[in-house]
């Protein structure tokens, strides 16, 4: 049973680690590419992958035939991140080449209003699907705990029980927690987004209220000429 839920765990996780608030190298295992010679690969047979930054992926084609079909299989599973082919010597953060050809920057969008309320129903709803298989997971070695220690000593079927839901226990703590971290962490982007934007508008209105007192000032000066 615990294996099973253990499964369930990692998989839960998995999903969690795809709907990338950050960019998680994890996300780029499960993207496939097809080469000129029509056969499926893995990003890591044709390309090299790494962060530029926390919200960045920089990916390196290992042949730049290959460059459109990288885009595309990037595009097929993460359509949210935007794509940008730059060179090196365009960007101070890039991984530097002797041949210094293009490299595909993905960038994890920001966490706005309208994407902070698409995780979080995501995340709830992979939450929910999950926990549907652990119920049933539950229920089924339950019963075949039951029909096991049939005629056993009270104690004893008592003490198997008692395992049984510290298990279940345990791991409905794991998938709780996974829950929690996750819509913590689009919580927390969401509110660094809306911080960003407060800090424009200040600026914004700190550079609208400097015009208008300069202006002010030209009008005074003028009078006084007059």
């Amino acid at each position: 049973m615990e294996s099973k839920l253990g499964g369930y765990a990692a998989l839960l996780n998995y999903h969690y680690l795809n709907l990338c608030v950050k960019a998680e190298p994890v996300a780029l295992i499960s993207i496939s590419v097809r080469d000129n010679e029509g056969e499926q690969r893995n990003l890591e047979d044709v390309a090299f992958a790494m962060l530029a930054d926390d919200y960045t992926y920089e990916i390196i084609p290992k042949d730049m035939r290959l460059l459109f079909a990288i885009c595309k299989g990037l595009l097929k599973d993460h359509p949210e991140l935007k794509q940008e082919v730059i060179t090196p010597e365009d960007d101070k953060r890039l991984f530097r080449d002797e041949e210094n050809e293009q490299h595909i920057l993905c960038t994890v969008p920001k966490v706005d209003d309208n994407r902070h309320d698409l995780l979080m129903d995501a995340v709830k709803a992979l939450y929910d699907q999950c926990k549907v298989e652990v119920d049933k997971t539950n229920v089924a070695y339950a019963a075949k705990l039951a029909t096991k220690i049939a005629g056993f000593p009270p104690e004893e079927i008592e003490e198997a029980k008692n395992k049984l839901e510290e298990g279940q226990q345990k791991y409905a703590k794991i998938f709780d927690g996974y829950l929690s971290a996750k819509q913590k962490e689009i919580e927390d982007a969401y509110q660094h987004y809306l911080n960003e934007q407060a800090a424009k508008r200040n600026k914004a209105d700190e550079t609208l209220a400097a015009r208008g007192e300069h202006a002010g000032r030209q009008m005074r000066v003028g009078d006084i000429d007059e």
